[in-house]
């Protein structure tokens, strides 16, 4: 969601070369194809493998509340591609190879009629909105659906085993309003005043997981592995006022004189470890849960609250 929120922008104009630019761009298309789909499953890993099945002459088994987390994603094609339109990463007083790209949903569990399985749904929203005097803008969209059936119910010795199936959508995006630019191509010179520009992202994915978990009196461990598949898209607008030759050949890249703007498609595929423990407090659940990336190394953590019957 924000994960430029620290970037300050220089002052002046500057030139920059339209075919370095697009080599960024797949760099960081590429980069977020893999950490997209892993940042897309926050939400919905309720400690327990299964929350129990509706039954009428029995309580109803159900939850709602809320999940703050966030996961990684390698820090050098995010790097490139700024510096590409002059935007300076400020110095950290340590060393930095990953950004955080946080994330949050309400959510919602129901247990099935009859059969052992539950149905979830999460959502996270913040509108497009403008910071520091319409200076920087950041959008953020994430909502899922899973279905989670018991292969074992779990009893006072056997822990509850489930597989499950969901399906999410993400998108995000960060601008800031930039310097002045002058862009260099085979066929010319752009000219580029007052621009805002916008890295953007989205991706779609269809995640598998198995999920264990047993109930210790007020604690319960559990422990999971998780199969994504994303379909992802990123790269960056900018809205400004344009002139010069505009007529530049199909290399991935609409332009006209109000605006110019490149997404690059990326598929991927992720495997996953997850696991944490969760307080039990009566109707209030505390769910603590971390993530690992086996493809490139990314993890995440997450905190959830919710209050469960």
């Amino acid at each position: 969601m924000a994960i430029f929120l620290i970037i300050s922008v220089s002052v002046g104009g500057f030139a920059l070369d339209l075919s370095d630019l697009q080599e960024s761009v797949n760099g960081f298309s590429q980069t977020l194809a893999g950490s997209l789909p892993f940042n897309s499953t926050i939400g919905l890993n309720w400690s327990d493998a299964w929350v129990g099945k509706l039954i009428p002459s029995a309580p109803p088994h159900f939850g709602a509340g809320l999940t703050l987390g966030f996961t990684t994603m390698e820090f050098g094609a995010i790097s490139a591609l700024a510096d590409k339109f002059d935007f300076l990463l400020p110095d950290m007083p340590f060393e930095m190879d990953r950004f955080i790209l946080p994330a949050y949903t309400a959510e919602v569990r129901l247990g099935g009629l009859f059969m052992p399985f539950d149905v979830g749904l999460k959502f996270g929203y913040l509108p497009d909105t403008d910071f520091l005097f319409d200076a920087i803008s950041i959008d953020y969209l994430l909502v899922g659906a899973d279905i989670r059936y018991a292969i074992m119910e779990g009893n006072v010795i056997l822990p509850k085993i489930s597989l499950g199936l969901g399906l999410n959508y993400l998108r995000g995006g960060i601008g800031a309003t930039g310097p002045d630019m002058t862009i260099d191509h085979s066929g010319g010179t752009i000219d580029i005043s007052d621009p805002h520009i916008n890295f953007q992202w989205h991706t779609y994915t269809l995640d598998f997981k198995a999920q264990v978990s047993k109930s210790l009196l007020i604690i319960t461990p559990y422990a999971g592995v998780g199969a994504s598949y994303g379909r992802s898209s990123a790269g960056y607008s900018v809205a400004a006022d344009i002139s010069g030759d505009l007529d530049i050949e199909d290399i991935g890249i609409t332009i006209s004189d109000t605006g110019m703007s490149s997404m690059i498609d990326n598929n991927d595929f992720n495997l996953r470890a997850f696991g944490g423990i969760y307080l039990n407090l009566a109707l209030l659940k505390i769910d603590l849960t971390g993530q690992y990336s086996f493809k490139d190394g990314n993890y995440g953590a997450s905190l959830g609250f919710r209050i469960q019957i």
